[in-house]
This record gives structure tokens, sequence and C-alpha cells, in this order.
């Protein structure tokens, strides 16, 4: 298929890429790693006037840990996100989900803010910010306002981005004493989006769980919270947490040509005790 002539521009800073996308007026997108957005225009799914170039800003993929959070510009990639020390040691479950994006090359063009914006509910960065209680901050080139993970991805490829505006920078709590992490995730081969992805968070104390934060993709709308099981396994150890998982409830997965809905119902429940027994494990050994 070929793509319908359109018009480059590169932007210098957040607030020249606002103005450009007000001036598109919804016919304009950003570009960062593209490993999303041209596929889609190479099939025909995007009908763009203006493609807006951010690759240029400086100082949009910098990483920093301060006052109990990581900041991470929006233009950090993948790859970058799975190798970088300092998210390795402040919040191991984003570099975790970062080595189960796509391909090698594709992690190492694709960004954070561009996974986070695209929003696919299979996508393993918005379920690790959920899970984490990510804040991002938005700008539109004037005003930057903060909004939660849980806020920012609202169903299927839709978030509370306004028109004109861009993800700037992600602030991550660090991950605290006692803390450990699970991340685990089938696929019908390693790299493809995943049938069902499972991300935890524990805190351990004296063996046993004294507070959880666990999220699946690939079965709902958008990453999907599990309050009903985080709360069923406080007080259980690796051996018995998965004594306390049910059927999951409140997920709403479909048939397609991957998997049943019946068959990721199933990978959702085994994959949540995986995720929380990888995570107690970790946990007691910090």
């Amino acid at each position: 298929m070929f793509v319908k002539p359109f018009r480059y521009e590169r932007a210098a800073s957040f607030g020249d890429a606002a103005a450009m996308l007000r001036q598109g007026a919804g016919s304009a997108k950003v570009l960062a790693g593209g490993q999303s957005l041209l596929p889609m225009m190479n099939l025909g799914v995007l009908d763009l006037e203006a493609l807006i170039d951010v690759t240029h800003i400086a100082g949009a993929s910098e990483i920093a840990q301060r006052d109990g959070y990581l900041s991470i510009g929006a233009l950090r990639t993948h790859a970058e996100l799975e190798r970088d020390p300092i998210v390795a040691a402040g919040q191991p479950l984003v570099a975790a989900a970062a080595r189960w994006v796509g391909s090698s090359r594709i992690r190492v063009r694709g960004t954070l803010g561009g996974s986070l914006a695209h929003s696919d509910p299979a996508a393993e960065l918005p379920l690790a910010m959920v899970v984490a209680g990510a804040t991002y901050d938005l700008t539109d080139g004037t005003t930057t306002r903060t909004v939660a993970a849980t806020d920012f991805h609202e169903s299927y490829f839709t978030t509370s981005l306004a028109e004109n505006e861009l993800l700037e920078r992600v602030q991550v709590p660090v991950l605290g004493p006692g803390w450990g992490w699970g991340f685990a995730e089938v696929s019908r081969r390693r790299g493809d989006f995943a049938l069902c992805a499972a991300a935890a968070l524990v805190r351990v104390a004296d063996g046993r769980v004294v507070e959880s934060r666990l999220g699946l993709a690939g079965v709902a709308e958008r990453p999907k919270r599990l309050g009903a099981v985080e709360i069923a396994v406080e007080g259980a150890d690796a051996t018995t947490l998965a004594d306390r998982i049910g059927p999951i409830e409140g997920i709403d997965p479909v048939s397609d040509v991957s998997a049943t809905a019946e068959h990721r119902r199933h990978l959702a429940r085994v994959l949540a005790v995986r995720a929380l027994t990888d995570a107690v494990t970790r946990g007691v050994a910090a």
C-alpha cells in the first residue's frame, strides 16, 4: 500500500511540537520511535497531513533518581530502559517489562512515551507503569499537568491526552526495602503481543505478604489492577499464595486468531500466580 504524501516537521522543543499539533488540528501525529505509527501509516489505518518528529528535543530521554522517584524522559528507548543500571536498581519491574517488548530492533527504536501514548491494552510498559503507581507529565507547550497512569489509559488505544498535548516525562516510584517484583507473559512467539501478561510488586515481612500490587494486560480494554486478588494474598507466603487465588474476576478477554477468551482467562490466573510468587521470592531475598 502507498502512503499518501504528508508534511514532515521537526520540533526543537515540546512547545514547538505542541504548536505544530495545534496547527495540524487533528491531522498531525508525533513521530518518536515510529514502531507502531509507521506500520499503521503503511497499512492505511492513518491518513495524516503532517508528521512531527520529536526525536531531536534536547533532554527528552534523560533519566534521574530524585526524591524517591525515577524521572524518565519520554524518548528513552525500550533498550535503554532494560539496560539502565538506575532503572534496574530503582524499579526493576520496568526493566523487566521492557525486555519483553517486541524484538531487539523494535526495542532499540521504540520509546517509552510512544508506547504509553499508543496505549495498546496488551503492551508491557503501560502495565508496568499502572502496577508501579507511575504518573505522567503531559504538556501543551505552555502548561504541564500530571496524570496517574491508571487514569491516563482509558480504553483500547485511548488515553487522556488532549489533542495538542504530548507526554513529556514519567515519574515512577522507587522500589523500597522489602519489596519484590515479578513479571510473566505468554505470547505465541517471543516478541509478539502478549496473549496475557502479569506484573506484580509485593512487600514482604517475615516471609509473608503485607502489601501487594498486581495487574494484567491483554485481558481487558486497558491494563487492569486486580484489587480483589491483592487483598486475598495478604498474609500468604510463597507456598500458600496459589491457594488464595481463584478464577480472576473483573476482566473481559476477547477471542481472536491468537487465542480464545477462555484460554486468556486461564492464562490470567496462571500468570498472576507466577508473577506474585516471583515477587514474594525476591522480596524475601531482599
